[in-house]
């Protein structure tokens, strides 16, 4: 199952539950629990949103893992919730977060849900949330604020069953389109709809395109047009960087190397 489309056209989204005392239950599947962070288990939260397609290497998973939590470590052994299967393998992970300033009455702030590949499909990513949210409410918060983007269209379909609602929808609004458009979700009922033409960008089209040329899927990638210009594909474990051109809405391929990770 591929939950992340990369040739859409990036938007980020955020959406709010404004009511922590009244959260939708869902129940884990039998042979599965839940259990919080402790010593060690950022190589295992690294592994599953490797899994998920967030990162290339285990190392970018560690660059990021340290940068949002690395001033929070001990705080996670209550905040970040894990799901493990019947051999203690954890298969998926949510965070129940903070934000560090307020935004208007809202404390709480959903990070990082992932559930590794090989589970997505087996009806745990709304048990997890669910768990997430009774977290917050446990530490005190009465409402979330959730970030998520285009890309994982899948997972706001998730979000919007689930009682959250766009926030801010006008200052988004070409994403809440494309979700419209992807999803026909009734909570986005006065959205605007949008050509399908407009909902996907043509460098990240031919850039995956290109990568289907040469790798077999299922592959895991990303396009770094502002920072690079790369894109980076793991191939069963091989990473690979290109180094690219686009003008005039045509993609050029100007050269393969390793090094270009450092660019990034």
């Amino acid at each position: 199952m591929n939950t992340i489309d990369r040739t859409l056209k990036y938007v980020d989204l955020y959406l709010v539950n404004n009511d922590l005392d009244n959260i939708k239950e869902y129940k884990l599947p039998d042979g599965y629990r839940f259990v919080l962070f402790n010593d060690g288990d950022e190589k295992d939260w690294v592994e599953i949103e490797m899994s998920s397609g967030e990162f290339l290497t285990f190392d970018e998973g560690m660059e990021a893992f340290n940068h949002y939590y690395g001033n929070h470590y001990e705080e996670l052994k209550k905040l970040c919730i894990f799901i493990e299967n019947e051999k203690g393998e954890k298969v998926a992970t949510s965070t129940a977060f903070y934000l560090e300033n307020k935004v208007d009455d809202i404390t709480g702030n959903v990070h990082w849900v992932s559930v590794k590949k090989e589970y997505q499909g087996q009806h745990l990513s709304k048990p997890l949330i669910c768990e997430t949210l009774k977290q917050m409410r446990r530490l005190g918060h009465k409402k979330t604020l959730l970030h998520t983007q285009t890309h994982t269209w899948l997972a706001v379909k998730v979000y919007l069953d689930m009682g959250f609602e766009p926030y801010k929808i006008e200052e988004h609004y070409l994403g809440w389109q494309i979700i419209k458009k992807l999803t026909n979700h009734e909570k986005l009922s006065g959205v605007d709809d949008i050509e399908i033409s407009d909902m996907y960008n043509p460098l990240y089209v031919q850039a995956y395109d290109f990568l289907k040329s040469k790798f077999n899927e299922p592959f895991v990638y990303k396009v770094w047009d502002e920072k690079g210009p790369i894109i980076g594909i793991n191939d069963n474990g091989q990473v690979h960087y290109y180094k690219y051109n686009f003008e005039n809405e045509k993609l050029q391929i100007v050269g393969e190397n390793d090094e270009y990770r450092k660019i990034l």
